[in-house]
C-alpha cells in the first residue's frame, strides 16, 4: 500500500510540472495586460491586447541577437507606434529595458525612420522561446537596412523586455 500511495504522488508530481512545462493559454480579452510597460514623462501604461493588437505589423530579418544570418518574420509592434501609443512623440531617445537589467538605447529618429520592432512572436502565431529571447524582444529590420548594424549591435537587439521608457 505505501508503494502504490508513493507511486502515485510521483505520478502527480510528474503531471504537475509537465502542466507547468506546457505553454501558456493565450488569452484574447482586450484589457489583458501583455507584460510590457510604456514610460513618459511620469506616466507609465501596462499596454493590453486591445493597445497592442491594432498596431501589430510584420517584419522580415535575420536574427543577429542569435548569431544567425537566418531570416525570420517577426509580429509585434514598431517603436514608433509605441511612442505615439505613450503621446511621445516629441522624445528623442528611446530605453529598453528587459527583466535582467539590461537596457538598449536607440534614438528616437531611428525609431521612427526604421521598422525597429518589439515582437511578441513570429508570423503563423509561433511565441518566441525564452532561449531566443522571448516572449517579448526588440529586433531591427537589419536584413533590410544592414546600415543598423553599424549603429546598433547583436546586444541592442534585448531579449526579456518589460519596459520602453521614451526619454525627451
Amino acid at each position: 500500500m505505501k508503494k502504490f500511495i508513493a507511486i502515485a504522488c510521483i505520478l502527480a508530481l510528474c503531471l504537475g510540472v509537465l502542466a507547468a512545462c506546457g505553454e501558456p493559454v493565450p488569452t484574447e480579452g482586450n484589457d489583458t495586460p501583455i507584460g510590457l510597460k510604456l514610460v513618459y514623462n511620469g506616466t507609465t501604461i501596462d499596454v493590453t491586447n486591445g493597445q497592442w493588437e491594432p498596431l501589430r505589423s510584420q517584419v522580415k530579418t535575420a536574427d543577429v541577437s542569435l548569431g544567425s544570418s537566418k531570416e525570420y518574420e517577426f509580429t509585434g509592434v514598431t517603436l514608433a507606434k509605441l511612442m505615439e501609443l505613450a503621446g511621445a512623440t516629441d522624445c528623442t531617445k528611446v530605453i529598453v529595458k528587459s527583466s535582467d537589467g539590461w537596457t538598449a538605447e536607440v534614438s528616437a529618429a531611428d525609431a521612427k525612420a526604421y521598422d525597429i520592432m518589439i515582437t511578441d512572436g513570429y508570423v503563423g502565431g509561433k511565441a518566441i522561446p525564452a532561449d531566443a529571447g522571448g516572449p517579448i524582444k526588440m529586433v531591427f529590420p537589419a536584413t533590410e537596412h544592414p546600415e543598423l548594424n553599424d549603429t546598433y549591435d547583436m546586444y541592442a537587439w534585448q531579449w526579456y523586455v518589460n519596459e520602453v521608457e521614451f526619454v525627451k
